[in-house]
């Protein structure tokens, strides 16, 4: 299932020759005959304590999950590295922007963002191979996330019931009614932002409508009942955050999960699909004539919507215009090897792009911002990441079971719908998007079928 190369039978032929000669010690220690326990109670309790506190101790429990896997390989035998195809295009990525830092002027602080994303990778790494060896943990990690999504979702409506006054200067109010400015909640999410939070929530909602299908599907009707109830607290709660591109991305998130749901009732409900096609037409209509009603009730997410295409209009819009314009400048100029990696950074060679008077922090998209600090060869490495890790995933979804379609389908709703928010903003890098996505690609990958495209290195 899993390509591999000399160098890696070499390794994984020295890591096995080290379990042996360890195993006596390893199994007379409590706690590193435990280590494989140890190491999930870290990576959930790091995606707990995320919600909650800062980036730094974010790091220190990423920084604690990843060795504790390093642990594992020397002591848990039968643990071994496997490298897919598109984590290969993973990895030349990171050696773009290793590239990109060394060629930077400003290599110290380049260093600085670099290491935040070998960071994420090792955590990514660190949960793919755990997962490899404990499959049944899949599902207490959905339930997790789930959980985790229940509690922003509320946090969410009592922050909007509550008519938080302090969020009021992040959008543009100037000509708009005062009675439509819409109260935009942030959850407890550090720092303060709704942006950051609608991000989280368009990665780690489908975690939480996957655990709403999964209960369905076992017949469970009163938990199904509750979590249906949350999983539509959750889409509420995005709207109440105001973030714009989080409205798009969950935009194409509904229709995936409409195609989700239809390909599972046309494969496994044949009578309800045959009754669902004869009346297609309606329900369609339906469907767009309920969408409507609720976009009329609210009207202040109405008039959010509609600024989205206000452009020059919205002040929002016309700076984020025009911090685009700069970083494509920036790129022209540093397309090869880009001009470093990091916030840092940018927010230093960006002062000499600028055109408006207002500072900028990153290129407010994922991929132009990867594009500028690590260049073209680092872009073009990672969006073949995600093509293969896509393709390989809808391919296993056409042919899974039932169970198999909706952990698939909902978890490619999570990477799209995150994908697609990057187009218009940079959450992505903040650690509660980052750990939820990787989460999500790590399952995608072990679920995944890459058996039949090998690479050797």
């Amino acid at each position: 299932m899993f390509f591999e190369s000399k160098i890696f039978e070499l390794i994984n032929g020295l890591l096995s020759f080290i379990q042996n000669k360890l195993f006596l010690i390893t199994e007379k220690s409590f706690i590193l005959s435990n280590i494989e326990h140890l190491l999930f109670f870290f990576i959930s309790l790091g995606i707990i304590v995320s919600l909650v506190c800062g980036n730094g101790i974010t790091a220190v429990l990423l920084c604690v999950v990843i060795a504790f896997f390093i642990l594992t390989l020397f002591l848990k035998k039968g643990a071994a590295l496997f490298l897919e195809k598109s984590t290969f295009f993973l990895i030349l990525y990171l050696i773009m922007a290793l590239v990109s830092t060394i060629n930077s002027t400003m290599v110290s602080q380049s260093f600085t963002g670099l290491s935040k994303t070998v960071l994420y990778l090792c955590f990514y790494l660190s949960i793919l191979q755990y997962l490899r060896l404990h499959k049944e943990k899949i599902y207490t990690i959905i339930g997790i996330i789930s959980l985790t999504v229940c509690f922003e979702s509320v946090v969410a409506v009592l922050q909007n019931n509550a008519g938080i006054l302090s969020v009021a200067t992040w959008q543009d109010t100037r000509n708009l009614n005062p009675e439509l400015v819409l109260t935009r909640v942030y959850g407890t999410l550090k720092p303060y932002n709704p942006n950051l939070l609608g991000g989280f929530l368009i990665a780690a909602s489908p975690f939480l409508w996957l655990n709403t299908l999964l209960k369905f599907l076992d017949k469970k009707t009163i938990q199904f009942v509750v979590y249906l109830i949350f999983s539509l607290m959750s889409i509420g709660a995005i709207f109440m955050t105001g973030c714009r591109g989080a409205y798009i991305a969950l935009f194409f998130m509904l229709i995936g999960l409409m195609f989700v749901l239809y390909n599972i009732i046309k494969n496994f409900y044949t009578d309800l699909y045959e009754k669902i096609n004869q009346h297609k037409n309606s329900i369609i209509s339906l469907i767009a004539i309920g969408c409507v009603a609720i976009l009329v009730c609210f009207p202040k997410i109405f008039n959010r919507i509609l600024s989205i295409f206000a452009m020059r209009n919205d002040s929002s819009t016309s700076f984020r215009m025009n911090v685009y314009a700069s970083s494509i400048d920036m790129f022209k100029d540093n397309f090869l090897f880009g001009i470093g990696c990091g916030n840092k950074v940018f927010r230093e060679i960006y002062g000499l792009y600028m055109l408006s008077g207002f500072d900028a922090l990153s290129a407010y998209s994922v991929f132009l911002e990867t594009a500028v600090e690590s260049g073209i060869f680092a872009l073009i490495f990672y969006l073949l990441f995600v093509i293969f890790l896509i393709k390989y995933s809808v391919k296993t979804f056409i042919n899974a079971d039932i169970k198999g379609k909706a952990v698939l389908g909902m978890l490619l709703l999570s990477i799209i719908g995150v994908l697609i928010h990057g187009l218009f903003d940079t959450i992505y890098f903040r650690p509660q998007v980052q750990l939820i996505f990787w989460t999500a690609v790590a399952i995608l990958t072990v679920k995944s079928d890459y058996s039949e495209k090998q690479v050797n290195i």
